[in-house]
Formats: structure tokens, sequence, C-alpha cells
């Protein structure tokens, strides 16, 4: 790891030597918490604990909708910059936890409320996934400017330390009446990586990751499109994998004799012939999005520029096929993240900038309305949220999310 950083820093520090350089230096902190249909009350529960009780069981399954999408991350990073001339090259470090997940209501029902009022009827979990990984995240770039062109490319070591997937990619359970029939479906694939140790630092797999933008002026509007953290992690040989596909069907045991009763009658019901487990190497992938955004000055009293843009993900599952076009639909569908289209301001006023923006889309697909404001214009401070209307909302915000951001330049 030291001869790693020793090379990616060797720029940096061979540029140093140069006089009338121009130095940037960034503090990021993002805690994001977003769901689709999940308030906070359901969040503070599974946290912290406390009695459950019928009612809130049923208020959390009714405001769910075909598929209930979690996500949450913690991430705090810290870059350098350095400008010479037309050109400009940066270091990151970035320490990313994310957890993303997507269930049905039916998982929910299964959960919280048995199989007993389900009778004759059929709980569909299809779909489910769940998926956590911690990583760090060493970031190079590279910007070339031009008259009115800057193109920027980067690439990213990662250092995985752990990661855990759970994907129900078929998966029912249908109960007849009084359960004398119980008919189970079910198609999982799980991944873990080495559980040998709790160290949150614990190097367990290493990637790669790439970026790209570029930006440019047409008349005077100003274009930036994008592509950022489009990358993979192998985790090591110690990971463990289980893989089951199986149909089963219990129909009751008939006991004649409670005194001979023994696990031996249960067997051809509880043996799984199909189960796989292994110790191997696996590859996931990280969050990549992708976009574009346009920005122009403002005719408006209290704007000074105006901004709107478009961005997605990609997030597949898996390395289960080549990059393809086919490929590159199945990592949008995989990222549980609905496509989000924004709109932005920046408010000059008195003794600090406003930012308001309003987006629709994202983990929650819903609108929502976010604020940050900025103090500073060599050095500056930042401070803000992506869902301000959830701000005031209690236990029944559907969204938690506070930004923080210093920049020094010198």
């Amino acid at each position: 790891m030291k001869k790693i950083l020793f090379i990616l820093c060797t720029p940096l520090f061979l540029l140093a030597q140069t006089d009338g350089n121009k130095h940037n230096i960034e503090w990021n902190t993002n805690l994001l918490f977003e769901s689709s249909s999940l308030d906070k009350s359901f969040l503070n529960t599974m946290l912290y604990g406390g009695y459950i009780t019928d009612s809130m069981k049923t208020k959390w399954i009714n405001a769910g909708g075909d598929n209930n999408v979690l996500y949450s991350e913690i991430s705090n990073g810290l870059s350098y910059t350095y400008r010479f001339k037309k050109k400009s090259i940066g270091f990151q470090f970035a320490d990313r936890n994310i957890l993303d997940a997507s269930f049905t209501d039916d998982l929910l029902r299964l959960g919280f409320e048995g199989n007993f009022n389900y009778q004759n009827e059929t709980l569909d979990f299809s779909n489910t996934n769940i998926r956590a990984d911690r990583f760090q995240q060493y970031k190079l770039d590279y910007t070339l400017n031009f008259n009115t062109t800057s193109i920027t490319i980067g690439g990213s070591f990662l250092a995985g330390n752990h990661h855990t997937s759970f994907i129900v990619n078929n998966g029912s359970l249908f109960t007849d009446t009084n359960g004398i029939r119980i008919d189970a479906n079910y198609d999982i694939h799980s991944f873990v990586t080495d559980t040998s140790s709790f160290d949150p630092f614990a190097r367990n797999g290493s990637g790669l990751a790439f970026d790209f933008s570029a930006d440019f002026s047409i008349r005077n509007h100003k274009v930036n499109i994008y592509l950022q953290d489009a990358g993979f992690i192998m985790w090591n040989s110690k990971s463990i994998t289980l893989i089951t596909d199986t149909n089963i069907s219990f129909s009751g045991t008939e006991i004649t004799d409670i005194m001979s009763f023994n696990d031996s009658l249960l067997n051809d019901y509880n043996t799984i012939d199909d189960l796989k487990t292994k110790n191997k190497s696996i590859k996931t992938y990280i969050p990549a999005n992708f976009g574009f955004s346009v920005m122009k000055p403002s005719s408006l009293e209290y704007f000074e520029t105006i901004s709107a843009g478009f961005n997605a993900k990609w997030q597949p599952y898996s390395d289960n096929s080549p990059l393809n076009f086919a490929k590159l639909g199945q990592g949008i569908r995989e990222s549980n993240y609905a496509p989000l289209y924004w709109v932005s301001a920046v408010s000059k006023l008195k003794y600090f900038n406003a930012l308001p923006t309003l987006s629709y889309g994202g983990y929650s697909n819903d609108f929502n309305l976010g604020l940050a404001l900025s103090k500073g214009e060599k050095n500056k401070l930042t401070i803000g949220t992506q869902h301000l209307e959830d701000v005031f909302s209690g236990d029944k915000a559907k969204s938690v999310s506070v930004y923080f951001n210093i920049k020094l330049q010198f």
C-alpha cells in the first residue's frame, strides 16, 4: 500500500517544486439515508430495537409499493488539486460505506406476520437484493484546459474491506389451508467476504475504477458530461459463496407413535441437494454515475445562474456476462436507482450564497427539495441537504441527508 501511495503522489511532489503553483484542498463528508417507502420510525426500530406493534407492522407494509428500496452511504474524503498553466493534477482519498437493498412487500409480510394470515395465497419475494460494501478509494486525476473546453480523466485504486450480498432472483411461498401443504421455490445467490476478522480496515479485496468528464461552452451555456467511478473490486479466495435453486413441497408428517418420533421422519423435507457453498474469488461492482448538466446565467432578479441535469447509476449484481449494450441495461436496472432529473440555482445573498435544488427520481423515486448554504469565494464552507422536505417530518421522514464541504485555495 505504501508503494502504491508513493507512486500516485510522485507527480505532486515534483510539481510542488515549481514557483507560482495554485493549490486546492477540499474535505467532503456525505451522510445519506434514502427510502422509497419506509420511514424514519422503521430505521430507528431496526437500529435501536424496541417493541414492534401490529399497527406498526401494518403501517410499514402498506407504505410500500411493488419494490421497497433502501440506500445508505456514509463517506468522508480529502482531495488535493495542483493547477499549473492550463493543466491540473489531483489526488483524492475517500472512505466509503454503502448499503443498497430492494425487497417486495410480500417479504415484509412474511418477516413481520409469518404465513398464517396468507393461507391459499402465494407470497412472492423475487428480485430481492441486499448489498453492503466498505472500501477506501485512492484517486488520481488529470485535467487539460483548452480555450472553452476542459477534459478530465481519472483512475482509482480500491482497497476492499468487506462485502456482503444476498440476491434472490426468484422466490415464493405458497401456504395451503391450515398449512396442510407448503410449497417453497427459491433461487438464491449469496456472498460474504472473509468473516474471520472483524477489523473494519481488513484487506479482503482490490479493484480499479475509471473517471471521465468534459466541460465545454455553447454560446452562454456551460455543459458538463461525465462518467464517475466505473469500477470493480476483486475479493480474495477466502470469500464464501452460496448458491441454491430449489423447489420444496411439505405436506406434513403422520405420527403414529410419539415415542418413535425422530428427525429421520423429516429427512425428505429438510434435505436440500443443490445447496452449494465454497470459497472462491469473486468480482463485484461499485456504484458508477453518468450523466450531464447545463448551466446558464439567469435573467431572474434573485438568481445568478440556473442549472439542470440528469444522472443515472450503473451497478450490476455480478460479473455474469461481457460488457455490451445488454450489460449496460442490466447494470442500470440492478442499481435500484431511478434516473434523477434535477434543476438548481445560485442566489447570492448578503452574508452567504444559497443553492436550492428540485429533483425527481433517485433511490426514493420521488420529488425532493435540496438546499445548500455556502460562505466565501476563495476559501469556502458549504453545508446542505438533499431532502429539506424531510427535515421537518419527524418519524414520517423517508430520507435523511447532510453533506459538508470545506475548500481552501492558496
